[in-house]
């Protein structure tokens, strides 16, 4: 179109092709959410109801033959099923933690972290700004799975001892920081290797998170010295567009 002397109909040309680009990240991120999910259920609930479902033939077969051996097998039930219960609520909750609605943003990320902080023993600190109605739901929960992959990853790969949450805003804008302590890692090579192998590793999902939302992010990390995450995010969908009208 250029050579031909078609400028404009090439930039319109181009900037459909960065829709549908974005579209394209949209789709494969909902399918790798999904595939998530199914891989979830899979390995967790459905096996636990898979044995529920033996131990209640093999409860039966017990209970006939030894009434307080098939109390014990009905127990062993019992915590099988609850196990598969608790795995459901925490898919549930991962798909859309409804503490967002009910306890606000500042509550549920504090909810988050306690979490954390008994499974992996990092001493946590926050700092964040209370969040009422100044920021938009949708960039609340944005924050909020931003965090959550975050410390995905600090759990996974970090080995940190130490880890803080830092979170401002103004009328425009939210800054989110999040640091720890741990081994660090090569952000360039971390991300090539990434894309290249179709592996999230969490970078890439907030990465294409904050690009969606119109946000910037950067990642400061070396090896030994930690790593620290920040973002910058507009609080409404205003700012989105005009973001998108300055660009």
């Amino acid at each position: 179109m250029y050579l031909e002397g078609d400028v404009v109909t090439a930039l319109e040309g181009a900037e459909a092709h960065s829709e549908i680009q974005l579209s394209i990240k949209i789709l494969e991120a909902q399918e790798n959410e999904r595939k998530r999910i199914a891989r979830d259920v899979h390995d967790g609930p459905a096996q636990h109801m898979a044995n529920a479902v033996m131990k209640a033939d093999i409860c039966k077969m017990v209970i006939e033959r030894d009434f307080n051996e098939g109390l014990k097998e009905l127990e062993d039930l019992k915590q099988s099923v609850k196990r598969a219960l608790k795995e459901v609520r925490d898919i549930i909750f991962d798909l859309r933690p409804m503490a967002l609605d009910d306890l606000g943003l500042n509550e549920t990320i504090s909810e988050t972290v306690k979490m954390i902080m008994h499974e992996t023993g990092i001493e946590l600190d926050i700092k964040m700004k209370p969040v009422h109605k100044e920021i938009e739901p949708i960039i609340q929960v944005a924050v909020y799975r931003i965090i959550q992959e975050a410390f995905n990853n600090i759990k996974k790969h970090a080995r940190a001892s130490h880890a803080q949450i830092k979170l401002d805003y103004g009328t425009k804008y939210l800054m989110l920081v999040i640091s720890d302590d741990g081994i660090g890692f090569d952000v360039e090579e971390t991300l090539i290797n990434a894309r290249n192998k179709g592996i999230s590793y969490g970078l890439i999902g907030i990465e294409d998170r904050v690009n969606q939302l119109r946000g910037s992010l950067k990642i400061q990390s070396e090896k030994g010295k930690g790593t620290t995450y920040t973002i910058k995010l507009p609080v409404n969908r205003e700012v989105i567009k005009d973001e998108k009208k300055g660009n």
